[in-house]
């Protein structure tokens, strides 16, 4: 994982929609039982984003994102959960905070569930520390990605998820990541896990996707495209995408609900 990432620059854009939809479907499922269960976020960022920072500000890939479907009606339950947490964190009107994939998980642990947390940039450690710091079933680590989901595998709860989401600017990451999810499978097999993706010019996804088939034919691949990279002027990523092992039944088909609601809303005008 680069020591140099920090997602605040892309904190609220189409792909952590697709992101936060993932999450709250298999999160939702998994806790209809009553028995515990585990989660980890294998690449936590900050927990928080502040979208009035300079970083962000800089990018506003907010812009194409949350901004676009904020005051949008649209009647999900999925989009419910994700405009109230947002409405929970931002104090006032002049507020403009975004939860991340740990945040809007912490918020919704029941006291018998657990989670871990890792991010090995320090500045990035300081800032999600200190938003997780309110939820005590909640360990923060500052570790790399192998260190953590080998160290915390199998858990002692039977049930859970793991939601790999690297920055992917090491390009060797399309063809390491899914090694590690192969190694952790076999420590944890009744996991699931979601491994995010980013759909760029390069098409470099499809190399992770084929060693993802390699560990499990039956991997689903869900992939929202909204953008044209052929067209004028085009830059950075056309499409968000999802390689989920042990998904959950029924959530593939709320998934699907999703991106027939949101994609159209996304998509580049």
């Amino acid at each position: 994982m680069s020591m140099s990432y920090q997602h605040i620059y892309h904190a609220g854009n189409p792909a952590d929609i697709h992101k936060h939809l993932w999450i709250l479907a298999v999160l939702g499922y998994l806790q209809q039982k009553d028995t515990p269960l585990f989660w980890c976020d294998a690449h936590a960022g900050r927990g928080v984003y502040d979208l009035n920072s300079t970083e962000a500000q800089k990018t506003q890939e907010f812009n194409s994102g949350i901004a676009k479907l904020y005051h949008e009606k649209i009647d999900h339950p999925l989009w419910s959960e994700i405009k109230r947490t947002i409405d929970e964190i931002n104090p006032d009107e002049d507020s403009e905070f975004y939860p991340g994939t740990a945040l809007m998980v912490a918020r919704r642990l029941r006291a018998e569930d657990r989670m871990e947390c890792y991010d090995p940039h320090p500045q990035e450690f300081m800032h999600l520390e200190k938003a997780m710091s309110p939820y005590k079933n909640v360990l923060t680590k500052e570790i790399r990605i192998e260190e953590g989901i080998f160290s915390c595998t199998p858990p002692k709860e039977s049930r859970g998820a793991i939601f790999v989401d690297p920055s992917y600017e090491i390009k060797t990451e399309y063809k390491h990541v899914p090694k590690i999810v192969k190694r952790v499978i076999k420590k944890w097999p009744n996991g699931t896990y979601m491994l995010w993706y980013p759909m760029l010019a390069q098409n470099r996804h499809e190399e992770l996707k084929d060693a993802c088939r390699a560990i499990d034919e039956a991997v689903i691949f869900d992939e929202w495209v909204f953008d044209d990279p052929k067209r004028d002027g085009f830059r950075g990523m056309y499409g968000t995408g999802m390689a989920v092992f042990n998904a959950p039944y029924s959530v593939p088909e709320t998934i699907a609900e999703c991106r027939d609601i949101f994609l159209p809303l996304l998509k580049k005008n």
